[in-house]
């Protein structure tokens, strides 16, 4: 064998090196929303032939293959795109597996964390797609061409995470001409799905809005002088404000996308919001005492909604109603 680990091979009718590349999810650790980050742990798994690494196995007691540094060995420059970290972590510390054809196999764990866009349009029922761009930081695409393995995508290892679960993952070749250089770059990205488990924000924080937002109906069924008309819906829009901060703090602040759950915290508000007004309005008409309803009132409010409710108004022969309703005659004899 005549080779020098720091060169790139270069073989007769081959001057390209072909590296292929698939991963395998080990664990997804961490999607930091407010942050936009996304941090995981995988196994990448590298093949590509080095000619100037080959044997006849014969020559050597019947060896295939051997177990050697990679430190020992020429390796492709592969770079993660839009990595937050100096350098991939495991990829000059452990050993590669080198065939008699000149073929070598380097598999190595590692965590890396990226870049990831975030879209909370859905939440707590959202799904992100995060992606890993693979590619060659010095050589072009023809001197090293880079391209998915086999069986690129491997799930079959990974362990569960409380709150995400990744159902799937694509990869994708791109062929890309940068503007700094006129030879074309490939690299290969793996899109990964991740979805959210949704059960801890509906136990937490959907279910107990609904249920503190019912109770706000009773409001209207309390006795005025009980004086716990107003102080109901007080608390219940407080308990709305708590839930919202709480959702608020766990999403990037972000103005291209308006989560649905705070379009129904803010409607919730918003009724909250009328209902103590209208409420802080009957209080103060049950303590004025007894006195004459304004003209204007009866003629735009009182007739209006008696006509609309087929109340029979007293003295009003025009109307069609057969049955007086007591409520009605009193605030219009007022």
């Amino acid at each position: 064998m005549n080779w020098k680990s720091g060169l790139r091979p270069v073989c007769v009718g081959a001057p390209q090196v072909n590296l292929k590349i698939g991963v395998a999810v080990r664990q997804m650790i961490d999607l930091d929303e407010p942050n936009q980050r996304m941090k995981i742990n995988l196994w990448i798994r590298l093949k590509w032939n080095d000619c100037s690494l080959q044997w006849s196995p014969s020559d050597f007691n019947d060896t295939e293959y051997i177990v050697v540094p990679i430190s020992r060995i020429w390796t492709p420059d592969l770079t993660l795109y839009d990595s937050l970290t100096t350098g991939m972590y495991g990829m000059d510390k452990y050993r590669a597996l080198v065939y008699s054809d000149g073929s070598i196999h380097y598999n190595f764990p590692t965590i890396i964390e990226v870049i990831c866009p975030i879209d909370v349009t859905s939440f707590p029922f959202d799904t992100q797609i995060c992606s890993l761009k693979f590619g060659s930081w010095v050589y072009h695409g023809h001197q090293l061409d880079i391209q998915p393995s086999q069986s690129p995508i491997d799930l079959s290892s990974m362990k569960s995470n409380v709150e995400w679960h990744i159902p799937n993952i694509e990869v994708e070749k791109n062929v890309v001409t940068y503007g700094c250089c006129p030879e074309p770059y490939p690299d290969v990205t793996f899109y990964i799905h991740i979805e959210r488990k949704p059960a801890y924000y509906v136990t937490n924080i959907i279910i107990p809005s609904i249920m503190i937002t019912s109770i706000g109906v009773l409001c209207f069924l309390l006795p005025v002088d009980s004086g716990e008309k107003a102080s109901l819906v007080i608390m219940i829009t407080l308990a709305m404000s708590v839930f919202q901060l709480l959702v608020a703090d766990k999403l990037p602040p972000s103005a291209e996308a308006t989560p649905w759950i705070m379009f129904f915290f803010n409607f919730i508000l918003g009724m909250s919001a009328i209902t103590t007004t209208i409420q802080v309005a009957v209080i103060n008409i049950y303590y004025r005492g007894e006195k004459e309803v304004p003209e204007w009132i009866k003629k735009g409010i009182i007739v209006p909604l008696c006509l609309m409710m087929f109340v029979k108004i007293p003295g009003n022969p025009s109307s069609t109603c057969c049955n007086e309703v007591f409520i009605c005659s009193i605030l219009y004899n007022s």
